[in-house]
């Protein structure tokens, strides 16, 4: 039985336990493993640079993290692309977190990943929390907020108020 999954671009309390780690190479070239990222709120979030919704949610995740200051962690996962395709979109897009290659989808299918954009939302402890399997507002989101909802486990509201 698979957890409750996100419908109408909400996120969605994650009942299905805990994901594996990972580690992969990243458009630089060095590795990122998910366990570096322990002790703060990680946004796992799986793309496409073909897919269009990935595409225009990227911007959205960047200035999330750039509102957070360091503290939340997004490490973004190119699905099935080709290197050369990821390089060149970000070379246009820019972003100040991670791209990490999932060349063979083995992570995506290790998460259960069935479309893109998914992202999850994972506690300080690495242990997900929240799930979203569609493209999402990240400037509705809190970046304070967020770490408290994952501390109260998921009972509080996340939005920003004046971005509603």
């Amino acid at each position: 039985m698979q957890p409750p999954r996100a419908t109408a671009a909400e996120l969605q309390g994650w009942s299905g336990g805990g994901q594996p780690g990972f580690s992969l190479p990243t458009i630089s070239g060095a590795a990122a493993a998910l366990e570096a990222a322990r002790g703060h709120p990680v946004l796992v979030h799986f793309f496409a640079t073909w897919c269009e919704p990935c595409r225009e949610e990227l911007p959205a995740l960047n200035r999330l993290a750039a509102r957070a200051g360091g503290s939340v962690t997004v490490l973004a996962i190119a699905v099935a692309d080709a290197d050369r395709s990821v390089q060149r979109f970000f070379a246009t897009t820019p972003v100040d977190f991670p791209i990490l290659l999932d060349r063979d989808r083995a992570v995506a299918k290790a998460w259960n990943v069935a479309t893109l954009p998914t992202t999850f939302v994972l506690d300080g402890s690495l242990q997900p929390k929240f799930v979203v399997e569609t493209d999402f507002a990240w400037d509705t989101i809190d970046p304070g907020k967020l770490s408290s909802a994952l501390d109260a486990g998921g009972s509080t509201s996340i939005k920003d108020a004046s971005n509603r």
